[in-house]
């Protein structure tokens, strides 16, 4: 018998949090690889979230701009934020919407995608055509937000610059409304 293959199971052997705050974690996984060796690895620990791509009927993208403490300067973003929990990832996509642009569109959830390979988040897609502004925006005293709407050409360049937050979302975004 040869070695084991790329699919062999590991085997979890220990799982100590080292932080939390915030509704997040960071935890230590200890694990027995399929070679026999033992590993431990950190992993983030985070509630689901949603970002949504909203498009007005005039075509245009809302976008928010805010600082964000990761990179340490203003970035862009698709409203959105964490999954509440009696709530439904379209409940969320929703309430972020409406309290971080003031807007409200016909809402649907179109996708999903992990974090990344080491944390445990479900990142929800949703998209919102038709959206008209309803009330001021309503956010978090966290919160300083830039409301924007662009071009969808405009949000393809900010994604290329790196200038926007889940540029993963934003594309399964523009996928489902057909804007790629």
């Amino acid at each position: 018998m040869g070695p084991p293959g790329p699919h062999a199971p590991w085997q979890e052997l220990s799982r100590t949090t080292v932080y939390e705050k915030y509704g997040r974690s960071v935890v230590e996984v200890r694990y027995r690889l399929p070679s026999g060796s033992v590993d431990t690895f950190s992993v983030r620990e985070d509630r689901p979230s949603v970002a949504v791509l909203a498009l007005t009927p005039a075509g245009e993208i809302l976008l928010t701009r805010q600082f964000r403490p990761g990179p340490g300067q203003f970035v862009y973003e698709l409203p959105g934020g964490y999954v509440g929990n009696e709530e439904s990832p379209l409940d969320a996509a929703e309430r972020e919407l409406l309290e971080e642009t003031g807007y409200h569109g016909d809402t649907a959830v179109v996708g999903h995608c992990f974090g990344d390979s080491y944390s445990s988040s479900v990142k929800f897609c949703a998209i919102a055509r038709n959206c008209t502004l309803r009330q001021p925006p309503q956010p978090d005293d966290t919160e300083f937000i830039e409301v924007l709407s662009v071009r969808p050409q405009q949000l393809r360049g900010l994604l290329r610059a790196g200038d926007v937050t889940d540029v993963d979302l934003a594309y399964l975004g523009l996928d489902a409304l057909g804007l790629l």
